[in-house]
């Protein structure tokens, strides 16, 4: 064969070199083809996602979460875009408040195994919305979770569900996790109390539905609000409930809706922390955001900071952002 090409004339020679091109360029298109094709059905899986974090869920998520080993307490403001998702550890127990949009596919999960969790003793879902709830599914493939709470004034009947609702209730039973929901008071889980604060009624607006809670380590307290807005703060402020924290989450990330100047001055916190996607235009809500720096308050946001870890032995705080590693 290479006896005859090579006593081809110059113009056979030619269109034989390109048959060879255009062969090479078709078999080239067909695997392009067949590639894209699988990473968009890697992608509509979850597995393209999955695989895509691998490297950071190993190296840059391993480093990071390991800066609370050496601390008896912390709190993990899990960055998931526009949502929420809080894990807080101690030795001998795991809280975890909402987990995120389904489309994140496991980033909570993930960040859990790679913390080193190994079962969750209390999930705390604060309300129905698809950015805090909607990842549950892959939170209780993976995990043990000992008890689930959720608001009996956010429950809606079946036709009233979206679907993320659905699929979150469904998990719920399939997976026969003790589901509650607690009325405000105090209640002890391992070495942590926490203060379910609200809500005591039901309100019009779905977001004021938010279960707002007070957790307490030693000497480190931390409020926890949901999507929680003006008419719900309202009635803590009314009711004089002991809303004194050292760590404040921002409600509905930092929206307009929520954290008053009269909140805020009875919250009276070191730290805050909103959690926010960089692709929102609307939040958080400058104003908000400028009530809180106006009082000194060491803001932190996860469209800025990433993943945010406060740290404590009981007593003094630390804090950790992913954007530094």
């Amino acid at each position: 064969m290479k006896k005859k090409y090579k006593y081809l004339n110059p113009w056979d020679r030619f269109k034989v070199r390109k048959k060879y091109r255009q062969l090479i360029l078709y078999l080239i298109s067909v695997m392009s083809v067949f590639l894209i094709i699988a990473i968009y059905l890697l992608y509509i899986s979850g597995a393209y996602n999955d695989a895509s974090k691998s490297l950071y869920g190993f190296v840059g998520m391993s480093e990071f979460s390991s800066n609370a080993d050496d601390y008896a307490f912390s709190v993990h403001f899990i960055d998931v875009g526009n949502g929420d998702a809080i894990l807080i550890h101690t030795d001998s127990t795991d809280i975890m408040i909402d987990c995120g949009e389904y489309t994140l596919r496991g980033t909570s999960s993930e960040y859990l195994q790679h913390f080193g969790i190994d079962d969750i003793d209390l999930f705390i879902a604060t309300h129905g919305d698809s950015d805090h709830i909607g990842d549950f599914t892959h939170i209780a493939d993976k995990y043990e979770i000992g008890e689930l709470w959720f608001s009996e004034y956010d429950m809606k009947k079946d036709e009233e569900q979206t679907e993320d609702e659905k699929i979150f209730n469904n998990t719920v039973k399939d997976k026969n996790i003790k589901i509650t929901s607690p009325e405000t008071g105090r209640y002890t889980i391992g070495d942590l109390s926490v203060d379910v604060l609200s809500p005591n009624m039901k309100y019009t607006e779905d977001n004021d539905n938010s279960l707002v809670v007070k957790i307490t380590y030693r000497d480190i307290s931390l409020l926890f609000t949901g999507d929680a807005g003006e008419a719900a703060e309202n009635m803590l402020l009314e009711n004089n409930f002991d809303i004194s924290a050292d760590i404040l989450k921002v409600s509905h990330h930092g929206s307009k809706t929520a954290t008053t100047k009269e909140f805020l001055d009875a919250v009276s916190p070191e730290y805050a922390v909103i959690s926010v996607g960089t692709d929102n235009k609307y939040l958080p809500d400058t104003h908000t955001v400028e009530r809180i720096t106006d009082r000194n308050i060491r803001l932190f946001r996860t469209d800025v900071d990433g993943s945010v870890i406060i740290a404590s032995d009981g007593k003094n705080i630390e804090v950790f952002k992913e954007k530094n590693y």
